[in-house]
C-alpha cells in the first residue's frame, strides 16, 4: 500500500540516517537506503556493515502495493527541502521506481530490490543499560575531541566503556590528550568492555537531536557488537577489534605541583596568545612562581612574541611547563566549570586537569602531554 506523509517528519527520519550511509562503498548497495512499509509504519534503514541504523515513522496508509524499495537517499532529501515542512505528500510504488505526489507535482526515483539490501543484525536475549539521551550527548560531547584521527592507531580512535561495579568510565585518548569521563549513574558491572567507533557515536548523537531530550536509550552490549534501542531509532556497530591501552596507568598519582586557575581567563589568554606562537609547533610555556601564572608564546621567524599574566593558586617551587597550544586548548575547552585544577609531576611528564567543582554523578579527568623543551 502507498502512503501519506508530512514532509517535516519524512525530512527528519531521513536526516537521522543518511550520516551512516558511505559516500564509497566496494559494495554499491550500502550508498543506498531501505524504505520497507508495514501498515501504518515507515522503517527507513541504513548501514556501511560496520555500523547500522534503522528508524520508523508514523505514515497514513494509501490504497496500492506496500513499499519496500532501496534507493540513493540524497536526491530525495533535497527534494523535500524544497517544500513547506506542513506540506503533505503521497508516496506509492511501481515496480523499482519510488513515486512522490506533492502540491506542486509529481516526481519519480529510480531504486533497487529490497532484497539486496543487507539485513539488520540482531542481538536477542541481552541484558542493557538504560540512561537518558542527554547523558550519552554529554559523554560523547566530552570525550570524542580525544580520539585519534589516525586509523593506523585503530585503538585509539574509539571511544572506551569500563563498566564498573559502581559507575562507568567513558575513555578517549590520541596520545596527547585523555579524558576520562566518569558516571555513577551507568552501571552495567557484568558487561564487556566496549570500545565504539567515534564516527558510530556520533552519527548516533547527530540522529537523537531530533527526539526529545528527556526520552531514555537502552545499550545493549555484546563481546562483538553494541545495541542502542530508542522506540523510534536503533543502531547497532561492530566493536573495534583492538586491545585498548592500559589508560589507568598513565594518570599520575601524586603529583607533587599544583595550581588552582581561573578557566575563563585562562581560555582567553591561550587564544590571544596563539595567534603569536611559533605555526609549527605552537608553543605556549606556562611558568607558575608564587601565586602567579605567566604565559608566554613567540614566533622567532616573525619575530612576534607574548605574555600574559594571570593569579592563581599554586602549590610547590618555580615550575615551567610547555605545551602544544591546541592540546592544552582543547582540553581547557571541553572543562565545565570556573576554575579547573592542574597538577604536575615533571616538565616532560603528562599534566593532570580537573573541573573544580566537580558535580555529580558526574566526575571529568584530562591529562595533557607537555613539549621537550
Amino acid at each position: 500500500m502507498a502512503f501519506r506523509v508530512r514532509v517535516e517528519a519524512f525530512r527528519e527520519a531521513l536526516g537521522r540516517i543518511i550520516p551512516i550511509v558511505p559516500s564509497r562503498s566496494l559494495y554499491p548497495i550500502t550508498q543506498n537506503i531501505l524504505l520497507s512499509q508495514s501498515g501504518d509504519t515507515l522503517e527507513l534503514r541504513a548501514t556501511d556493515l560496520e555500523v547500522s541504523m534503522r528508524t520508523l515513522l508514523s505514515i497514513v496508509p494509501e490504497e496500492g502495493d506496500v513499499i519496500r524499495l532501496a534507493l540513493a537517499p540524497k536526491p530525495l532529501l533535497e527534494l523535500l527541502k524544497g517544500f513547506s515542512e506542513d506540506d503533505v505528500i503521497s508516496v506509492a510504488q511501481n515496480e523499482q521506481l519510488l513515486l512522490l505526489v506533492s502540491p506542486y507535482g509529481k516526481y519519480e526515483f529510480g531504486g533497487l530490490p529490497a532484497e539486496e539490501f543487507p539485513h539488520f543484525p540482531t542481538l536477542d536475549n541481552l541484558s542493557g543499560v538504560t540512561f537518558p539521551i542527554e547523558l550519552l550527548d554529554e559523554v560523547i560531547s566530552q570525550t570524542a575531541f580525544a580520539a585519534s584521527k589516525d586509523d593506523a592507531r585503530i585503538a585509539l580512535t574509539g571511544i572506551y566503556f569500563d563498566f564498573q561495579t559502581t559507575h562507568t568510565y567513558f575513555v578517549a585518548t590520541d596520545a596527547h590528550t585523555l579524558v576520562r569521563v566518569k558516571r555513577e549513574d551507568i552501571r552495567l558491572p557484568e558487561a564487556p568492555k566496549l570500545l565504539l567507533p567515534v564516527r558510530a557515536l556520533q552519527s548516533l548523537q547527530q540522529a537523537l537531536k531530533s527526539l526529545p531530550s528527556g526520552d531514555v536509550l537502552t545499550l545493549y552490549p555484546t563481546e562483538g557488537q553494541a545495541l542502542f534501542h530508542h522506540p523510534l531509532l536503533d543502531m547497532v556497530c561492530r566493536l573495534i577489534d583492538a586491545k585498548y591501552p592500559d589508560y589507568q596507568s598513565v594518570i599520575p598519582k601524586q603529583p607533587p605541583y599544583s595550581a588552582r586557575i581561573g578557566t575563563e581567563s585562562f581560555r582567553k589568554a591561550l587564544r590571544r596568545l596563539m595567534v603569536l606562537s611559533d605555526k609549527t609547533t605552537g608553543v605556549i610555556r606556562l611558568h607558575f612562581e608564587g601565586n602567579t601564572l605567566t604565559l608566554h608564546a613567540e614566533d622567532v621567524l616573525h619575530n612576534r612574541s607574548g605574555r600574559e599574566v594571570l593569579g592563581c593558586e599554586y602549590e610547590g617551587p618555580d615550575f615551567t611547563i610547555a605545551f602544544r597550544g591546541s592540546v592544552i586548548g582543547g582540553v581547557i575547552d571541553h572543562v565545565a566549570a570556573s576554575e579547573f585544577v592542574m597538577r604536575m609531576e615533571a616538565p616532560g611528564r603528562a599534566a593532570l586537569i580537573e573541573p573544580d567543582p566537580q558535580v555529580p554523578p558526574t566526575e571529568s579527568l584530562f591529562l595533557a602531554m607537555p613539549l621537550m623543551m
